[in-house]
């Protein structure tokens, strides 16, 4: 039960950042008005709003799972739940781009749903391990989070040979790394 509700926190932890996505391209479309009308998938292709974009989400992810997450959560459950926070983040972004027309091809959709369960499960697995009240510990595991969210983001925008396997090699690391989590968190927790 409590994955489900996980669930449904990954989708308000995505609601929230594209409400605050949406504020921000708002915000730039003013600055850019005397130049051109800019789309929104336009100005995600920028570097530093991929970057941008990928923070805002990978921020939201870390205050559900630290805040309700932790409540209902031990050991492997959290991880679990973490990862269905994930699957919850890329469902609301799957509806919100069909919604729209541009729903991708199956392969990135595929993609895109382990980008966000494999940084989710990633953030549940630090959280588990560290103090989330520690203002080092949130910037250390947004920055990692972001890294990988926001390098495939960078990499998806030119896709070419060398990109196809750097994706597959990073998306490859975020499944092998939460297998391997679910496995020692329980082994992880017992020596503290």
């Amino acid at each position: 039960m409590k994955q489900i509700e996980s669930f449904f926190w990954g989708i308000v932890a995505a609601l929230g950042a594209l409400f605050l996505q949406l504020i921000i391209f708002i915000g730039s479309s003013i600055l850019f008005e005397g130049n051109k009308e800019i789309s929104f998938d336009a100005i995600s292709l920028i570097p530093a709003f991929i970057i941008s974009f990928a923070f805002i989400e990978e921020i939201f992810k870390y205050i559900v799972i630290s805040k309700m997450v932790e409540s209902y959560s031990l050991h492997r459950s959290f991880i679990v739940n973490s990862l269905f926070i994930g699957l919850g983040f890329a469902f609301t972004e799957f509806l919100l781009l069909s919604s729209v027309g541009n729903l991708p091809d199956r392969k990135i959709l595929a993609e895109l749903a382990t980008v966000h369960i494999g940084t989710s499960g990633l953030i549940g697995y630090l959280i588990a391990i560290k103090n989330p009240n520690k203002i080092k510990t949130f910037i250390w595991i947004t920055f990692l989070a972001t890294f990988f969210h926001a390098g495939y983001n960078s990499l998806i925008t030119q896709r070419e040979f060398v990109q196809n396997y750097m994706i597959l090699a990073l998306l490859a690391f975020l499944v092998f790394y939460n297998i391997l989590n679910l496995f020692r968190i329980e082994s992880k927790l017992a020596q503290e």
